[in-house]
C-alpha cells in the first residue's frame, strides 16, 4: 500500500447480500393473490347469510343505483375480511418465527446488561 493509494482488500471477498429465498417470494405472491379472492368470496357468503338471518339491517343509503345494488356493502366486507385475513396470517407467521427461529443470543454472546440508571433526586 503506497502513500497515495488506498487499501481495497482482497478481490475474492464479496460483500454478503441478504436475499430472500425464492420460495418465500412465491408464498408472498400467492398470499397477495389469495387474500383478496378469499375475502371477496367470504364477503359473498356473509352477505347471503345476512339475507337469511338479518344480522344487520341494510339501509337504502347503502344501495347503489348506478353499479350493482349491493356493491358498497360487498366492497366494505371485502376490505374488512382482507384486513382480518392479513392479521391472522401475520400472527400465524409471528408464532412460527418465535417457535422455529434461532435463539436471540448465541453461545458466545455476553448477556445483556441490566442497568436502569441512577434514580433522579431533586
Amino acid at each position: 500500500m503506497g502513500k497515495y493509494s488506498s487499501y481495497t482488500g482482497r478481490p475474492d471477498q464479496q460483500p454478503k447480500t441478504r436475499e430472500i429465498h425464492p420460495i418465500w417470494r412465491g408464498v408472498g405472491f400467492a398470499l397477495i393473490v389469495l387474500i383478496p379472492i378469499l375475502s371477496y368470496f367470504g364477503a359473498l357468503v356473509l352477505f347471503d347469510l345476512n339475507k337469511q338471518y338479518h344480522w344487520l339491517r341494510i339501509t337504502p343509503d347503502m344501495i347503489s343505483p348506478i353499479i350493482e345494488p349491493y356493491f358498497y356493502i360487498k366492497a366494505g366486507l371485502t376490505l374488512v375480511l382482507m384486513f382480518l385475513l392479513f392479521a391472522v396470517f401475520s400472527l400465524f407467521s409471528f408464532a412460527l418465527y418465535q417457535i422455529f427461529a434461532p435463539p436471540r443470543y448465541g453461545p458466545y454472546d455476553v448477556p445483556p446488561v441490566q442497568y436502569r440508571g441512577k434514580r433522579y433526586k431533586r
